[in-house]
């Protein structure tokens, strides 16, 4: 399995039939440190996740140098971002969903279901929506809709899929999310809105291999997967581009993403798009390099065009505040 060694860790216990998981932590006390002024950081700013430390990095976008760091979370993973500018943190091992302000600030905390790894942002209604990866009793994991990122949430499944990792809502209010089946093959569904059950989307033109980030293109109107073992390669990450129509999705372009040596990504398990650009960070879980966040052109892709080794650890999600 392509991912963390901390959540491959997890997914055997729930799945072995040993014994259950601990029980989460308590939610975390944030803490931000500031490199310098806040009046430096202007202009988008991006945040990743990083299991390994546990830590949040906020970058400024242009230049990749670091503006602040969160930390005292548990298993920062996915995260979001909303028209406030505020960036939503998902936390694993805390069942937690945080919200945190331009400069990092903890400015709410939401109880998220069993396993948050992945949200999105609902800019039609202001509902933010947590993906559970499973449960852990070992059922099928969920998709939690918080309206307005605040109050009870409810929950949501396509019975055909099983684990559930990443997603996003298009200009519409329809929210698109990937995982796997049980099995492990990919699954992509839809959670039309105001429905109340999810469906899956039939994708076809290529073969996704393991899930990644999913994003809207308003530009282009279509969908942006991640695939974190691009052409079923272990060592190898891209990204898909999908038009969507009714239950059926097509890809219609794939997009290479090189690291700094001009080789392949190892494994982008969340990138954002962000006014032309792609940021997101290179997990190389390969062991060729070390960790470290990226921005390349978009849709398309290639050198980077900037670059930080100094920070990362085990990198994970990526958002931008504007």
């Amino acid at each position: 399995m392509k991912y963390l060694v901390m959540l491959v860790t997890l997914v055997l216990a729930a799945c072995s039939g040993g014994a259950p998981l601990a029980a989460p932590a308590a939610h975390a006390v944030l803490h931000r440190s500031l490199t310098g002024p806040q009046t430096k950081a202007k202009g988008p700013l991006l945040f990743v996740s990083d299991v390994a430390t546990a830590e949040v990095y906020i970058y400024q976008l242009s230049t990749l140098s670091v503006v602040a760091t969160v930390t005292g979370l548990t298993q920062p993973q996915g995260e979001c971002s909303d028209k406030k500018g505020d960036v939503w943190v998902t936390d694993a091992g805390a069942d937690a969903a945080y919200e945190l302000s331009h400069l990092g600030r903890l400015e709410n905390t939401l109880t998220a279901p069993d396993y948050p790894v992945g949200c999105a942002w609902d800019a039609k209604t202001g509902n933010l929506a947590v993906m559970s990866l499973f449960g852990i009793s070992g059922s099928q994991g969920a998709v939690a809709i918080y309206p307005k990122g605040s109050g009870t949430a409810h929950s949501f499944q396509n019975p055909k899929q099983y684990y559930y990792n990443f997603g996003g809502y298009d200009t519409n209010g329809n929210l698109f999310f990937d995982g796997r089946a049980e099995n492990g093959t990919f699954a992509l569904s839809e959670l039309p809105r105001g429905a109340k059950k999810a469906v899956s989307i039939d994708v076809s033109g290529g073969t996704i291999y393991y899930p990644g980030m999913v994003q809207w293109d308003p530009a282009m109107k279509e969908l942006v997967v991640g695939d974190q073992s691009c052409g079923g390669s272990y060592t190898a990450s891209c990204l898909y581009a999908i038009k969507i129509s009714g239950e059926k999705g097509s890809i219609v372009g794939k997009i290479d993403l090189q690291n700094s040596s001009g080789g392949q990504v190892c494994d982008l398990i969340q990138g954002v798009i962000y006014d032309g650009r792609l940021a997101g960070s290179d997990n190389n879980i390969c062991g060729s390099s070390p960790g470290t966040t990226y921005v390349w052109p978009f849709p398309g892709g290639g050198a980077p065009t900037e670059s930080n080794t100094s920070t990362d650890s085990a990198p994970f999600g990526a958002a931008v505040s504007q």
